[in-house]
């Protein structure tokens, strides 16, 4: 006993030798300061450009047939017009009808291009709510210092910030040396296949080879988050991939009042809970590189947890699975949307369906999210199928490349606060997925200061703040000059 007891002992005492070298190596210097760059914006009426841009209703509807794509061309025209020296001096081509690409051409065509993303297409106004609105959904108004509507977060605000920004760089008579891209779909939020899909297969047909990607998908924070009072700009290195599965059971049906012992429903519910209960396997390895820049602002307590974060997996998973923001960071996450029985309730079903919503993490793939879910359901009676688009996660990009260390030092010269720079994952799809063999390095970040107490993005009052938005723009006109000194 006395032997077993002084091994245990030698393990534990091992394991805090561990924790605590991983501690103290745990953590990115501090990098050093950055002067704030005072960028002077020229043209006149730059958030009423974005207001009127709002209301015009690129919708992209749950139907096909209800989209108006009329508007679209529209907002084409409106671009036209309102920036004469991006419409004379960039090439532009239409693709896939709706989706804009423009070309700023280099003069060293030896240096690799930036992609500069964003898109035009908006979410719908759920019907019932437009009452709720503080100023209408399609308003464009400009009120109490924010831009309101559909768009002014996601994602016309990237569209004119980057618009803005190179007819600043132009009015100024900017040659940039590399060549820049500025690509804009039409319909990111059905999932980006007939514009994003399109225009990174015609790059890739091209031969375009970009320096770095830069899509929306980060923004920055008011602070409250990670237990730090700093404001905090994400910039995700990555996003999860996608898949929904329907878990489909056949039944004999007939009245209800005679049930066999198992129904369709029965055996469905019984896998729904079974797939719900067998969470995947935590992978705190992204966790733990987004971390790094922020451990040396915290206290050495909890700078220890996250430098051992992987070493406490096993005995945290529960506590994880308590906390969505943090759960969706460390795993594939499962969530059951849909459910479909009986279309009477004295009915058998014939047919009992369930549809399963996956965010995959790095590391696990559409087909290894499938295989999972068959195995914790383990019942022939239950069919699995992937239903509608589905996406492997992107790859991970790089936080020692050149050009996140450009898109860092950007930040850091156009807020004039303190602030974190931080590398993350998103939960959530962007048109950046269809960009991965046009580049090895894809960030998502657009220039938001976001109040994390309330949640804009797809609900109701979305804004912009004036100053934010006008931020956003200087924030382009810098990455493009600090782009080409790379």
């Amino acid at each position: 006993m006395q032997r077993f007891l002084l091994a245990i002992g030698l393990i534990l005492g091992l394991l805090m030798i561990v924790g605590l070298c991983n501690t103290l190596n745990y953590g990115t210097p501090t990098r050093g300061s950055y002067d704030k760059v005072l960028v002077d914006l020229e043209r006149q009426d730059i958030p009423q450009r974005l207001a009127n841009a709002i209301k015009i209703r690129t919708i992209s509807e749950q139907n096909i047939a209800d989209i108006n794509y009329e508007s679209f061309l529209e907002l084409h025209r409106f671009i036209d017009v309102e920036f004469p020296l991006v419409t004379k001096n960039l090439d532009k081509k239409v693709i896939g009808a709706y989706s804009l690409l423009y070309v700023w051409k280099g003069s060293d065509p030896t240096l690799k291009p930036v992609l500069l993303l964003s898109h035009m297409d908006v979410v719908p106004v759920v019907a019932g709510t437009e009452p709720l609105w503080e100023h209408g959904p399609f308003s464009g108004d400009i009120a109490n210092g924010y831009i309101w509507g559909r768009g002014a977060l996601d994602d016309k605000l990237g569209v004119f910030a980057i618009l803005e920004a190179v007819e600043q760089l132009l009015l100024q008579g900017y040659e940039p040396k590399r060549s820049f891209y500025l690509a804009f779909g039409h319909d990111e939020e059905r999932g980006g296949v007939d514009g994003a899909g399109q225009i990174a297969k015609y790059l890739k047909a091209k031969g375009i080879q970009a320096l770095f990607v830069l899509d929306e998908g980060g923004f920055i924070t008011n602070g409250g988050i990670f237990g730090l009072d700093k404001p905090i700009a994400m910039v995700n290195v990555s996003e999860k991939g996608y898949v929904s599965l329907e878990l489909s059971v056949k039944g004999e049906g007939g009245h209800s009042s005679m049930p066999p012992a198992e129904t369709a429903a029965t055996v469905l519910s019984q896998a729904v809970v079974s797939v719900s209960e067998n969470k995947f396997p935590l992978d705190t390895s992204v966790f733990e590189t987004m971390m790094e820049p922020v451990a040396q602002e915290m206290p050495f307590y909890k700078k220890a947890v996250l430098a051992n974060i992987g070493m406490l997996a096993p005995m945290i998973s529960g506590l994880v699975e308590q906390q969505p923001q943090f759960n969706a960071l460390v795993r594939t996450t499962t969530a059951p949307t849909m459910l479909l029985g009986s279309p009477k309730e004295n009915v058998l079903p014939i047919y009992a369906k369930a549809i399963i919503n996956h965010r995959i993490l790095p590391g696990e793939t559409v087909a290894s999210t499938k295989e999972f879910v068959v195995k914790a359901i383990a019942n022939e009676q239950v069919s699995v199928a992937i239903i509608n688009q589905s996406n492997d996660p992107s790859p991970v990009s790089s936080v020692i490349s050149k050009a996140y260390q450009a898109i860092e030092k950007t930040i850091q010269e156009t807020v004039e606060q303190e602030i974190l720079v931080v590398p993350g994952i998103l939960p959530a799809a962007t048109d950046s997925k269809y960009y991965a063999e046009i580049s090895d390095d894809t960030y998502r970040f657009v220039f938001a200061e976001i109040n994390m107490s309330e949640n804009r993005f797809h609900g109701t009052n979305e804004r912009i703040g004036v100053e934010s938005y006008m931020a956003a723009v200087r924030f382009y006109v810098r990455l493009v000059e600090n782009s080409d000194q790379l």
